[in-house]
């Protein structure tokens, strides 16, 4: 498609790792950014509007990630003033989103589309889930647990 693709580095990286751009270049270079990001304390309101401000008016934001990782007000605001092109997303700091909680689900937001997070939810998906799951019941049943999840260990 004739797209350079950059990989951003954390927005508080004090350096910027090989094959990564900074965060704040990567801003105000890019023009469709996709955000994959776990929500953590250091994601949480990544984007807000100093960041969206230093974005191109024709840059493009889709976030599949999780919700929180982009700051809904600032983001609903800058569709509105049209900052930005336009924005997708399929996650909310809140689900499940309502329009007491999320003002990205005011209908008069321009340039906005809106999808549960359900992209996993294929047969495909489904089928690699339910074969893991019988190698996993099967291991338990050997004495061979695997993909054991520990409470509380990382």
């Amino acid at each position: 498609m004739g797209m350079k693709v950059l990989l951003a580095e954390r927005k508080d990286a004090k350096d910027v790792r090989e094959g990564r751009t900074a965060f704040q270049t990567a801003l105000k270079t890019g023009t469709v950014f996709i955000f994959v990001t776990p929500l953590d304390a250091t994601t949480k309101d990544m984007v807000g509007t100093p960041e969206l401000e230093a974005m191109n008016s024709t840059a493009l934001l889709v976030n599949v990630g999780r919700g929180g990782v982009i700051n809904e007000e600032a983001l609903a605001k800058a569709l509105r003033e049209r900052k930005i092109a336009g924005a997708a997303t399929d996650v909310f700091a809140q689900e499940p989103a309502t329009k007491q909680t999320s003002p990205l689900l005011d209908p008069s937001i321009p340039n906005l589309l809106l999808s549960p997070h359900v992209a996993w939810y294929s047969s495909r998906t489904i089928n690699g889930t339910l074969e893991i799951l019988a190698r996993n019941i099967e291991a338990f049943i050997a004495g061979e647990p695997q993909n054991v999840v520990i409470p509380g260990h990382k």
